[in-house]
């Protein structure tokens, strides 16, 4: 074998491991540099003055179709639909619930709470909480 032609493999040798080796490289980066994982939307809070439903909105079915009862967990909206669920926080307390009744409310008021709910959220008359839909 000439020596031109063992320094020419040489050089290919050396010129393959470089590029080999300048793979590597970029791979490794660009694991490292991976973007990542995009996150949904961020969750909306709401803020809405709230009461608690009269003891008379009681023992009665409501225009969703259930009757209220000292246990029920739910909230009464004048435009959501029945069965949306929602989430309402007071502090450092939030509660998963939903539309039990569509009902006008008054005096400010943009709904209207049961008094299970008020009661778990630690809701006592008028008070402005936290909602957002749950998903």
């Amino acid at each position: 074998m000439s020596p031109a032609l063992l320094q020419r493999q040489a050089a290919l040798a050396a010129a393959a491991l470089l590029a080999t080796l300048g793979v590597l490289a970029l791979r490794d980066r660009s694991e490292a540099a991976a973007p990542l994982v995009p996150r949904g939307p961020a969750v909306r809070w709401e803020s809405a003055i709230v009461g608690v439903l009269r003891p008379e909105a009681y023992a009665r079915a409501t225009t969703c179709g259930t009757t209220l009862d000292s246990g029920t967990l739910g909230v009464a909206h004048p435009v959501l639909p029945c069965g949306v669920d929602l989430v309402l926080s007071l502090g450092s307390m939030e509660v998963r619930t939903e539309v039990v009744d569509q009902t006008p409310v008054g005096g400010g008021r943009e709904f209207d709470l049961t008094q299970a709910l008020a009661d778990e959220l630690g809701v006592q008359g008028r008070e402005t909480i936290r909602w957002r839909f749950a998903g």
